[in-house]
């Protein structure tokens, strides 16, 4: 072991070897954009101007988006507008030649590579449910035990009629898990 750190000690870098790169951006020169990174759940190969053909009407940006391919079936939709990007999350789940796409900011402070693409969110449906149960309380706990519920600013969005929906946040990297046992 001690040769090893003497051998360690030993070793220096050249001039042009040791130079420094400084990544720092002026906040002048930063271009303000609005990203989400999506992965598209399919084996096929991904036909980048069929997707924003596809995608274009469907989310109508008022100022648009483009596209940028940064690997294996992983894209990045970038916006000029916040707003934009926002209403696109919040319309999810999304779907590409009838295979699931994942959504999810990206604010470019790591690779897309390292980025965890396992959540989406979905609104189900709970049908069967005695009269005296519809309400926000029960589609909460309900919703619970499939996923993560994300609160509606609108607590009338969950009870339709006969039935109730809540918004979930789901791990498509598990099994779902359901538990009809409700008491």
């Amino acid at each position: 072991m001690h040769e090893v750190l003497n051998n360690w000690n030993r070793l220096s870098l050249t001039e042009d070897e040791g130079a420094r790169v400084n990544l720092e951006s002026d906040a002048d020169e930063a271009v303000k954009e609005y990203i989400l990174a999506a992965r598209f759940l399919t084996r096929r190969v991904l036909n980048v101007e069929a997707i924003g053909r596809t995608f274009k009407p469907l989310w109508k940006a008022r100022h648009g988006f483009h596209i940028r391919v940064v690997g294996s079936h992983t894209i990045l939709f970038v916006f000029e507008v916040e707003s934009d990007a926002e209403r696109v999350l919040a319309m999810e789940p999304w779907t590409f030649d009838k295979h699931l796409v994942l959504l999810q900011k990206f604010d470019g402070s790591c690779p897309v590579r390292q980025m965890q693409f396992s959540k989406i969110k979905f609104w189900i449906q709970l049908h069967g449910l005695p009269v005296n149960k519809l309400n926000w309380k029960t589609a909460m706990e309900i919703g619970k035990t499939v996923g993560s519920v994300s609160h509606s600013e609108n607590r009338g969005d969950m009870i339709g009629g006969d039935f109730l929906r809540v918004r979930v946040e789901i791990d498509v990297s598990k099994p779902v898990l359901w538990s009809q046992n409700f008491t």
